[in-house]
């Protein structure tokens, strides 16, 4: 195990590549390991344990219904936590421990998912033993998984600087496409909207904002037939905003950026694509919303052309500020 964790580190550092781990069977046993590694607080962004299906739905957007011992759920909680940290690298564990059978499930049957800027993908494993072997075969293999794909990661970057064809970097909006939201991007979405409002959270010291209490079957329905756009690079979807028509009106919401993404002008850019989708549509003026307490929400607004139509007293005490925006029609723009 210790040469596993130090192949880890050393490629982890000269890659440059941000790593993160979602757990169910190892129950936090794969992320102290990870964080034995050297400099681990530079490279490793953490780890979620989602023991519980309502964990695996509520927090990594895994979808409702599906088998928790199988490869999609790997997958999925793979993707929903290398969104939710802004990792580069993920690795999930998921499985039947044992000393008894799960459904039709055998001990020792434990799915490896695994997700980065290609996409996501798993790995099926059969072990033997007790229910304590079993957990320790599971988190040598995923760091041998890990060490793998993070150590691929270095000698792609090693390849890049030797004189490879480089890829187009991600400053500012550039590398970023932006195209219609979909109804199968509602757990991304969901994810990326819990780690996008925590700073709001903390500013309005409430941790019961829609944001953060919404349910994936929620998101799925309003993305139906939804006018918003997405935001991805490297395969992970790291902006999001919603929009629907209201007659003339384009009612636009849930603008989310990632973290690690914020300041880089994603939210204007979002905001442009989603407004000529409403134009498209038909709209003529947009309207959005936030707190009073949002002074770096206002200040985005306001620069993309926004401006202040009232306040209403919320309950809490807080004003909403509603913001409109003329659209010009799409014969007039040039």
């Amino acid at each position: 195990m210790e040469n596993l964790i130090e192949r880890l580190a050393e490629a982890a550092q000269r890659a440059r590549v941000r790593v993160a781990v979602a757990e169910s069977l190892t129950c936090g046993m794969l992320a102290s390991t990870v964080g034995r590694g050297e400099s681990a607080q530079d490279w490793f962004t953490g780890g979620v344990v989602a023991y519980q299906t309502r964990t695996k739905n509520d927090v990594l957007g895994v979808a409702e219904g599906i088998d928790v011992v199988s490869g999609e759920c790997a997958e999925q909680l793979a993707g929903g936590v290398r969104s939710l940290l802004g990792a580069d690298i993920a690795v999930s564990t998921t499985g039947v421990g044992g000393p008894d059978a799960e459904g039709e499930h055998e001990p020792g049957t434990v799915y490896l998912g695994w997700a980065d800027a290609g996409g996501t993908a798993h790995r099926l494993c059969r072990f033997e033993g007790g229910p304590e072997e079993v957990l320790e075969q599971t988190v040598e293999a995923a760091m041998a998984l890990l060490a793998e794909l993070v150590e691929g990661a270095a000698s792609a970057s090693r390849g890049q600087a030797d004189g490879a064809p480089e890829q187009e970097a991600d400053a500012g909006v550039s590398g970023v496409r932006i195209r219609p939201v979909e109804e199968d991007d509602a757990g991304e979405v969901l994810t990326l909207q819990r780690a996008a409002f925590v700073q709001e959270a903390l500013i309005y010291d409430s941790v019961q904002m829609p944001p953060l209490t919404q349910t994936l079957e929620q998101v799925r329905a309003e993305l139906e037939a939804n006018l918003g756009c997405v935001a991805v690079t490297g395969g992970r979807i790291v902006g999001a905003a919603r929009a629907r028509r209201d007659g003339d009106l384009l009612l636009i919401g849930r603008i989310s950026i990632a973290p690690d993404q914020q300041g880089a002008g994603l939210g204007s850019a979002l905001l442009d694509a989603v407004e000529e989708r409403g134009r498209s549509a038909g709209c003529r003026e947009a309207e959005l919303f936030t707190g009073s307490l949002s002074e770096a929400n206002l200040r985005l607004y306001e620069r993309c052309g926004y401006r202040e139509r009232e306040r209403v007293d919320g309950d809490d005490g807080i004003q909403q500020v509603f913001l409109h925006k003329t659209l010009a029609a799409p014969s007039d723009v040039t």
